[in-house]
């Protein structure tokens, strides 16, 4: 495997855990820039390293509603031949390089992995009583449901 030095680590903070077991296996990141990256576990010991893909969050619908595999995600990304090394230092992830297209098959997800996110989600949310009106207004728009 190749890889392609950057300037600089770019700092990325987890989105959304899309899988996890011991460790975030699939999980959706973004830098400072808000750019979205889809980022795949390839390895976790001595350290957890993953494959990661910019991704639009149209192509993430079509993932999460199982309209896409994740195979096919990764063999064909937005932008052609582009995939980044995530590495874990200190409990921060940062984009430490490229990796040169195409990516070896042990970093590839096997065919039919989908997700689907139809499942329910819980959020707490603490508000204080003098923002009653706020609480109001976020079922209203979002139709939460509050206990």
């Amino acid at each position: 495997m190749q890889f392609k030095s950057m300037n600089t680590d770019i700092s990325i903070r987890i989105d959304r855990v899309l899988d996890f077991y011991d460790v975030p296996q699939l999980f959706t990141a973004r830098d400072a820039f808000d750019t979205l990256y889809l980022c795949l576990l390839y390895e976790d010991s001595p350290e957890c390293r993953y494959t990661a893909i910019r991704i639009s969050g149209r192509k993430l619908d079509c993932f999460l509603t199982g309209k896409t595999d994740l195979r096919e995600l990764f063999l064909h990304p937005e932008t052609p031949d582009e995939y980044f090394e995530v590495s874990v230092h200190d409990k921060l992830f940062k984009i430490s390089g490229k990796v040169n297209a195409p990516i070896p098959e042990a970093r590839l997800p096997q065919e039919g992995y989908t997700a689907y996110a139809e499942e329910k989600e819980s959020v707490v949310i603490h508000i204080p009583a003098a923002d009653k009106g706020l609480l109001k207004e976020l079922v209203r728009k979002f139709g939460w449901a509050c206990m």
